[in-house]
C-alpha cells in the first residue's frame, strides 16, 4: 500500500512540475492588444490617416500623399521628399453623420486589424521599388493604431487594403486631379 501511495505522489508531482514548465512557455507571450472600435470616436477630434509612400529614390524625387479623415474635416496632402515638404493640400468639411458612415465602413473592412510585433513596426526601406500603405488612428496627438503594408506584400495590416484605400480616395472630391501629376512608381 505504501508503494502504490509512493507512486501516486511521484505521478502527482511529474504532472504539477509539468503544469509549471507548460505555462512558464506560454504564459510569458504577450497578450494581444484589443482592437480598437472606431465607432467610439466618432464624436471625438479623433482622426485615421491612410498614407501611399512611392519607392525608396532621391529625396528630390521621393513622393507621397496621404489623406487624413476626421468629424470636421477630410484632408490629403501631396508630400515631396522624406522630409514631409508639403507640395500640395486641399480641406473638404466634414460632419459627424458622413464621419460615423465612413468609420463603421472602415470597421467592416478591418481598419484596426493588425500584428502589434514590435519587431515589424518599422516599415523604411520595405519594398523599395514599390508603394507602402500606412494606415493610423490618431487622437490629441498620439498615435492609438499604426499599421502597414506593401505593394510586394507583407507588413502588419491585415485589413482589406484595396476597399480601404477606395474608401479613403472617396472622402477627397478632386482625389483624381489632385494626385494627377505625382508618380509613385512601383
Amino acid at each position: 500500500m505504501k508503494y502504490f501511495l509512493g507512486f501516486l505522489a511521484v505521478i502527482t508531482l511529474v504532472v504539477v512540475v509539468f503544469i509549471i514548465v507548460l505555462r512558464g512557455f506560454t504564459g510569458s507571450a504577450e497578450k494581444p492588444k484589443q482592437q480598437l472600435n472606431l465607432m467610439d470616436y466618432v464624436n471625438s477630434q479623433t482622426v485615421v490617416r491612410y498614407t501611399v509612400s512611392g519607392p525608396v529614390s532621391a529625396d528630390p524625387k521621393h513622393m507621397e500623399y496621404r489623406i487624413t479623415v476626421g468629424r470636421d474635416a477630410s484632408t490629403i496632402e501631396v508630400v515631396q521628399g522624406y522630409q514631409n515638404n508639403v507640395i500640395k493640400a486641399q480641406t473638404y468639411d466634414n460632419n459627424t453623420a458622413a464621419y460615423a458612415d465612413f468609420l463603421r465602413a472602415l470597421q467592416l473592412q478591418n481598419f484596426t486589424k493588425g500584428n502589434v510585433d514590435d519587431s515589424r513596426s518599422d516599415d523604411r526601406g520595405v519594398c523599395p521599388n514599390g508603394n507602402r500603405y500606412t494606415y493610423e488612428v490618431e487622437t490629441a496627438g498620439e498615435t492609438k493604431q499604426r499599421y502597414w503594408n506593401t505593394s510586394c506584400g507583407g507588413g502588419t495590416f491585415l485589413g482589406n487594403g484595396a476597399n480601404i484605400r477606395a474608401l479613403f480616395q472617396r472622402q477627397i472630391p478632386d482625389f483624381g486631379k489632385l494626385t494627377a501629376d505625382i508618380s509613385l512608381g512601383g
